[in-house]
C-alpha cells in the first residue's frame, strides 16, 4: 500500500526532530494517529494535555505557549513553576528545591506579570514577583504564557504575562464528579516521610446553566539543606602581613596595603525546613439566561514554612598572613591569624592598631520562617447585548499577609591558633581550633525582629466587544480598568546589636549542643564533623539578665529601664519601623481586529496613568559613636517621624500582532509592541538604614522616585502543526530596554558621621538590548514506526544574548540583567498506553546573574544547573491509579559565585524527593 505524502513527510520530520531533541537531552510528548496508520491511539492522559496546550497555542492572536492538566486535579507536576519550566524560554528559580519564581526570555520574576483567572494576585514578597509555591497545582486546569503583548493584557510584563486558570464546572462533565489524591513524600536529606492530600468536587446540571467546583489541597514537606557559604566578596583595602603564624615582633614595616577582592566570611550551614501548605478554591457558575453568564471565584492559600537555620563560619578581617593573590587582584588563599599571633606581635595589635578587632569563628542563627496567607475573591459577568455586541465586567480583590522573623543572632569564639583558607574551584577552611568546644564560646552581636508584610489589591474592569465586518475590518475590543494596591512592611526590632559585640563575655557551655555535620561537599573537601548549635531565645534570655547586662559594652545605657523596660534583647513593639506604598492605576485600551484570505491581525493601544505615594515611619538617627570592643557604631536614636513622597506618570503602550497562514498546517506570526514593568513595590519605600564599620560606613534604603522600566519589542514566530499534538516551531525576538533598575553607590556626607558615607540604593539608569532565538517541537512516534508506538518526545531550546549599559561607579563591575541565562533547554521522553505512563524530564539553564551587587559588593551569579525528574502512573482500574514522582533524581546542587567561579559564594545540597500516591476519580 502506498504511503500517503503527508504521512511520509511527517515520518521523515519525526526522525529529524528525534535526532535533534535527543541530542539536547530531549523531552517528549505524543500525537494522534491517522485512521490508515494502524491501531487507533486514544488521546488521553499525557496526549490529552499536549493536544489541549497545542490547540491553545495555535488559536491565539500572538505568540503564546500553554501547559494543560491531563484531567481534573491532574496537572503534570506537583508545582506549577516546575510545569512552566517546560515551556520554551521559561526558566525557574527554586527555594529549598521547589520552584518559586520564573524567568521568561531572560527576564527575571519581577518582569513577568502573573494573573489568576485574568486577575492580579497579591504577593508575599513585598514586590511584584509572584511566588508559585503559594499555590497547589491540583486546582489548576491550564497556564498560558503570553510572550507578545496585546492591548487587553494588563501592563507590567516586559518578559511575559502568565495567566493561571482554575477549573470551571460548566467546562467539564455534566453531573457529579470527584477526584481524590493521597500520597506520601520522602526527602533524602531529612530522611523523613510526610503526607499530602488533595480533592476536587465538581457539579454541572444537565442544562449547563449552573455548576460548582471546589478543591482542597494539603501539602506537607520536611527537608534539609546543607550549604557552604561565603556571605559576599568585596573589593576593599587589604593589609598584607609579611610573616606566618609563628612570626614574632612584627611592626608596621612588615605590612603593605593593597586593594583586593576579598571574601567576607566562609563556613557551612544546615537548614531543617518544614513546609505545610493548605490551598482551597471555590468556583460557582450561573447563567441566568442564554445571553448572561456569571462566574464567582474564591481562593485561599496558607503556607507555613518553618526553618531551623544555623551557620558556622570564619569572619575574615582584611589583615592576612601569607596571602596568595592571582592576576585579577583576587585573594586565593591565606592564613587568618589567631590570638597567639596577636600576643606575639603587639606593635600590630591593640585598640586603634592594625589588628584592633579580633578574628572570630562565629555561630549564627538566622531567621528563615515564613507564614503567608492569601485570600482572593472575584466576580465576572458577561452579557450578549446583541448579535454583534458583548459586554464583560469583572471585579476582584486580593489580600496577602506574611509574617517572618528577622533574626541574626551571633555567638562566637576567638581562636588561639590561625585558620587556613583557600578559594579555588572548591573552597576549604582548616580550623586551627576545635569549633565544637562549648566551653570556648563568647557573646557577640544580636539582632531579632518581627516583620509583617501586607499586600492589598482591588481592581475592576469593563470591556466592550463589537464584532462587525466591513471588508478586512472585523471589529473592536475596548475596555477600561482601575486598580488600587497598597503594600506595606512593618518591622519591630530589639536594639541589641552592639550590647555585647566584641567577644568579651564568656558564655555557659549549657547553652550549646554538639551537632554532627554531613560532608556534602565532595572533591576531598574537609567539612568539620561537628559544630555547635544553640537555641537563640535561650541565648537572648541569658544575655537579658540584669547581672549580665552589667558586663555589656554600655551598662548605663542598656540597664536604663526607661529606654529598655524589658531589656535590650526584647523586641520593642512600641517603636515600629514602617514603609508603605500605595499605587492607583487607571487604564484604557482599544484593539481593532482584521482578517483577510490567509491572514489575520489585531492592532491597538493601552493608555495607563499611575499615581503612587510612599510613606515611611522610622526613628531619626541622631548620632553614632564607636563601640569600645568592636569596629561598629552604637546608634543614638531620636523620635519617630513620618515621611510621605508622591509620584505619578503616564504611559502609552501600542501593540500589533499579524498572523499568516502559509499553508493549512503552517503559520507565521509577526508582532511589535511597547511594554513596561513598574518598579518593584518594596524598592519604592522611603526607609533608610545605617550600618558598616569604621572607615566603611554604609547607608541605603528605598527610592520613591523610581520610574517604570520600558521595552520596545519585536517578534517573529514560525509554527508547523503536524497534527493535533505534533508540531515544530522557531521564533526570534528582540527587546530594546531603557530605564532599567540598578543598584548604584553614591558617596556623600551626612551629619551623623564624621567620615564619607557610602549610600547604596536602587536607581533607574540601565539600558540595552535583549535578543534571542527559541526552537521547540514535540512528536509522538505512534505513526512512524510500530515498535516506537506509545513513545513520545518534546524539547525546546532558547538562546538569549543581551547587552547592558549601566550608570555605575568606577568600582562596580559589568553586569547584565538579573535572571538572564544565555542558554536553556529542556526535554522529556515518555511512554504511554491504556494502563501505564512513564516520563523522564531534564531541564537545564546556564549561569545567570542573581543580582548585580553595588558599591564594593560584587555581583552574585548562579552557575549552570540541570535537574532530572521522573514520573510513573499505573491505572489499576479505569478510575483508580497508582503514581510515583521523583524530583532531582541526579541530585543536582545549586552553586553561586561572584565575578568568576573562583569567587565562591554558595553550594547548596537539597537532596532528592520522591512521592508515591493513589488517585481515585469517581
Amino acid at each position: 500500500m502506498a504511503i500517503p505524502h503527508a504521512t511520509l513527510r511527517q515520518t521523515v520530520l519525526a526522525a529529524l526532530i528525534a535526532d535533534l531533541l535527543f541530542s539536547l537531552s530531549a523531552q517528549a510528548q505524543t500525537t494522534d494517529q491517522p485512521a490508515d496508520a494502524g491501531p487507533t491511539v486514544v488521546v488521553s492522559g499525557i496526549r490529552a494535555s499536549l493536544s489541549s496546550s497545542l490547540n491553545t497555542k495555535r488559536m491565539q492572536d500572538g505568540v503564546v505557549d500553554a501547559v494543560s492538566a491531563e484531567d481534573a486535579g491532574k496537572f503534570p507536576d506537583t508545582n506549577i513553576a516546575e510545569s512552566l519550566q517546560r515551556v520554551t524560554g521559561v526558566q525557574i528559580q527554586r527555594n529549598g528545591g521547589e520552584g518559586r519564581y520564573i524567568s521568561v526570555r531572560g527576564l527575571g520574576p519581577e518582569f513577568n506579570n502573573v494573573l489568576v483567572n485574568g486577575r492580579t494576585l497579591t504577593s508575599d514578597t513585598g514586590g511584584r514577583e509572584f511566588s508559585f509555591d503559594l499555590l497547589s497545582s491540583d486546582l489548576i486546569s491550564k497556564a498560558l504564557v503570553y510572550k507578545t503583548s496585546q492591548p487587553f493584557l494588563p501592563e507590567g510584563g516586559i518578559g511575559s504575562t502568565v495567566d493561571i486558570q482554575t477549573a470551571r464546572p460548566l467546562s467539564g462533565k455534566v453531573g457529579h464528579s470527584s477526584v481524590v489524591n493521597v500520597s506520601e513524600s520522602y526527602d533524602s536529606n531529612s530522611e523523613r516521610k510526610t503526607p499530602n492530600l488533595s480533592g476536587m468536587y465538581s457539579f454541572a446540571n444537565a442544562e449547563r446553566n449552573f455548576g460548582v467546583t471546589t478543591s482542597l489541597s494539603y501539602t506537607d514537606r520536611a527537608s534539609k539543606q546543607n550549604k557552604a557559604i561565603t556571605d559576599a566578596w568585596n573589593y576593599r583595602d587589604v593589609s598584607l602581613i609579611n610573616g606566618d603564624l609563628n612570626s614574632k615582633g612584627l611592626t608596621m614595616a612588615d605590612v603593605t596595603t593593597k586593594k583586593l577582592y576579598l571574601p567576607q566570611s566562609f563556613g557551612y550551614q544546615q537548614e531543617n525546613e518544614s513546609r505545610k501548605r493548605l490551598v482551597g478554591n471555590l468556583t460557582v457558575q450561573y447563567n441566568p439566561s442564554p445571553t448572561w453568564k456569571m462566574t464567582a471565584d474564591a481562593l485561599y492559600s496558607r503556607l507555613d514554612q518553618r526553618n531551623d537555620v544555623i551557620a558556622f563560619s570564619d569572619w575574615i578581617n582584611p589583615q592576612l598572613l601569607g596571602a596568595q593573590v592571582n592576576q585579577n587582584n583576587q585573594v586565593t588563599s591565606f592564613l587568618r591569624p589567631g590570638s597567639t599571633f596577636y600576643a606575639n606581635n603587639p606593635a600590630l595589635s591593640g585598640p586603634g592598631s592594625l589588628l584592633g578587632e579580633a578574628n572570630s569563628n562565629d555561630m549564627i542563627v538566622k531567621g528563615g520562617d515564613r507564614l503567608s496567607i492569601t485570600r482572593a475573591f472575584g466576580l465576572n459577568s458577561k452579557w450578549a447585548l446583541a448579535p454583534e455586541w458583548k459586554l464583560e465586567g469583572d471585579v476582584s480583590t486580593s489580600r496577602t499577609t506574611s509574617y517572618s522573623p528577622d533574626m541574626w543572632v551571633v555567638a562566637g569564639m576567638v581562636p588561639r591558633n590561625g585558620d587556613v583558607l583557600s578559594f579555588g574551584g572548591t573552597p576549604s577552611v582548616v580550623f586551627g581550633d576545635g569549633i565544637a568546644d562549648p566551653t570556648a564560646v563568647r557573646a557577640h552581636a544580636v539582632s531579632n525582629g518581627d516583620i509583617r508584610n501586607h499586600d492589598k489589591l482591588s481592581e475592576g474592569r469593563l470591556g466592550l466587544n463589537w464584532n462587525h465586518e466591513i471588508g478586512y475590518f472585523k471589529g473592536i475590543d475596548t475596555g477600561l480598568g482601575y486598580s488600587q494596591r497598597s503594600v506595606d512592611r512593618t518591622e519591630w526590632k530589639n536594639d541589641a546589636w552592639n550590647t555585647f559585640s566584641g567577644y568579651h563575655l564568656p558564655l555557659p557551655s549549657s547553652l550549646f549542643t554538639v551537632t554532627p555535620m554531613e560532608n556534602f561537599m565532595g572533591n576531598g573537601a574537609q567539612v568539620p564533623s561537628a559544630y555547635l548549635s544553640f537555641d537563640p531565645y535561650a541565648y537572648m534570655n541569658y544575655l537579658n539578665q540584669r547581672s549580665i547586662l552589667a558586663q555589656s559594652n554600655d551598662p548605663a545605657l542598656y540597664l536604663d529601664t526607661t529606654k529598655y523596660p524589658n531589656g535590650p534583647m526584647a523586641i520593642d513593639y512600641t517603636l515600629p519601623s514602617m514603609w508603605g506604598v500605595k499605587e492607583k492605576v487607571s487604564n484604557f485600551f482599544v484593539d481593532s481586529k482584521w482578517e483577510g484570505a490567509g491572514w489575520s491581525a489585531n492592532a491597538g493601544v493601552r493608555v495607563v496613568h499611575v499615581q503612587s505615594s510612599s510613606t515611611g515611619i522610622s526613628r531619626v538617627l541622631l548620632s553614632a559613636t564607636k563601640s569600645p570592643n568592636d569596629t561598629t557604631f552604637i546608634s543614638n536614636w531620636g523620635p519617630m517621624t513620618t515621611t510621605t513622597v508622591s509620584n505619578s506618570y503616564n504611559s502609552v503602550l501600542p501593540s500589533a500582532n499579524l498572523k499568516f497562514d502559509l499553508t493549512s498546517e503552517m503559520l507565521l506570526r509577526l508582532a511589535a509592541s511597547k511594554t513596561e514593568t513598574r518598579p518593584t513595590l518594596n524598592q519604592m519605600g522611603v526607609d533608610n538604614y545605617y550600618g558598616g564599620r569604621f572607615g566603611d560606613v554604609q547607608t541605603g534604603g528605598g527610592n520613591p522616585y523610581l520610574k517604570p522600566m520600558k521595552s520596545n519589542n519585536y517578534d517573529v514566530s514560525w509554527e508547523w502543526y503536524l497534527s493535533k499534538t505534533n508540531y515544530v516551531s522557531a521564533a526570534v525576538f528582540q527587546k530594546y530596554v531603557s530605564d532599567f533598575l540598578e543598584t548604584r553607590l553614591v558617596d556623600m556626607k551626612i551629619p551623623q558621621f564624621d567620615e564619607i558615607v557610602h549610600d547604596t540604593r536602587v536607581r533607574n539608569g540601565q539600558k540595552g538590548k535583549i535578543k534571542g532565538v527559541e526552537i521547540a517541537g514535540q512528536y509522538a512516534f505512534d505513526t512512524a514506526t510500530p515498535w516506537l508506538r506509545g513513545f513520545g518526545v518534546t524539547a525546546n531550546y532558547t538562546y538569549v544574548d543581551a547587552s547592558a549599559s549601566r550608570e555605575v561607579d568606577s568600582s562596580t563591575p559589568a553586569c547584565g540583567y538579573p535572571g538572564l541565562s544565555k542558554q536553556s533547554y529542556n526535554g522529556s521522553l515518555f511512554y504511554e498506553n491504556s494502563k501505564f505512563q512513564a516520563r523522564v524530564s531534564y531541564n537545564w539553564r546556564n549561569h545567570f546573574s542573581v543580582d548585580c551587587g553595588g558599591g564594593s559588593t560584587q555581583p552574585r551569579t548562579r552557575a549552570a544547573y540541570g535537574q532530572t525528574d521522573a514520573s510513573l502512573r499505573y491505572n489499576l482500574t479505569p478510575t483508580l491509579s497508582l503514581y510515583a514522582d521523583a524530583i532531582n533524581l541526579n541530585n543536582a546542587r545549586t552553586h553561586e559565585y561572584a565575578l568568576n567561579e573562583s569567587q565562591f559564594l554558595t553550594l547548596e545540597d537539597v537532596g532528592r524527593r520522591v512521592s508515591i500516591g493513589l488517585r481515585a476519580a469517581f
